[in-house]
């Protein structure tokens, strides 16, 4: 899909997100401590692709969990001082992104989502942030060890068949690896956001 393409597509979506000139132009979805989460905050979130809601969910519901977890996580980025990214991997990010519109698609999209240049570059630097805060808190733990991964291989052969064949363990040993490390660390991440909610005031309108 070129992108040509997938900016008006985008454009498209961000033009079904925003309001009517009847409906509200905002309104809170959730508090997180002191920080609120507006309805442009989740069409942003959806507009830009820092969020790629699931098929046949409710887009706005999604994005709203997303983005009280992301608050609860950047919280703690903040708490602990992580420091902003790489001027050269910020500016690849934005490109990347910028680059999904032509520049009136873009102008449009940052008007239907209440966002500036500015605030479009905070949203993409926070990400990497996020990014890179998590990977240096969990990557460790959750990697597993040569039994973990050969148990977990063992476990799961049908997840590692071809036609009824059950592929060697030495043939996909990175696969295995990488999906149960992603699985301890999901879990890992999910254990750490409870914690943080329940220290951290959440209220979802």
């Amino acid at each position: 899909m070129n992108r040509r393409v997938v900016g008006l597509a985008v454009t498209a979506l961000a033009a079904s997100l925003a309001p009517s000139s009847a409906e509200i132009v905002d309104k809170v979805l959730a508090i997180v401590g002191p920080r609120v989460i507006t309805l442009s905050d989740a069409r942003a979130a959806i507009t830009f692709g820092v969020l790629r809601p699931t098929a046949g969910a409710d887009p706005i519901a999604e994005a709203t969990v997303y983005l009280v977890n992301r608050q609860l996580m950047l919280g703690e980025v903040d708490r602990y001082a992580a420091p902003p990214p790489a001027p050269a991997l910020l500016q690849k990010r934005l490109d990347a992104m910028r680059g999904r519109f032509s520049a009136a698609e873009l102008l449009a999209a940052l008007e239907a989502t209440a966002m500036t240049e500015a605030r479009l570059t905070d949203l993409v630097a926070d990400t990497i942030r996020i990014e890179s805060y998590l990977d240096q808190r969990f990557n460790a733990a959750a990697q597993p060890t040569a039994d973990e991964v050969q148990r977990f291989y063992r476990d799961h052969t049908a997840d590692f068949s071809v036609g009824g064949r059950v592929l060697p363990f030495e043939e996909v040993r990175p696969q295995v690896q990488s999906r149960l490390m992603s699985e301890r660390r999901s879990a890992l991440i999910a254990e750490w956001l409870d914690r943080l909610r329940r220290r951290t005031p959440v209220a979802i309108r």
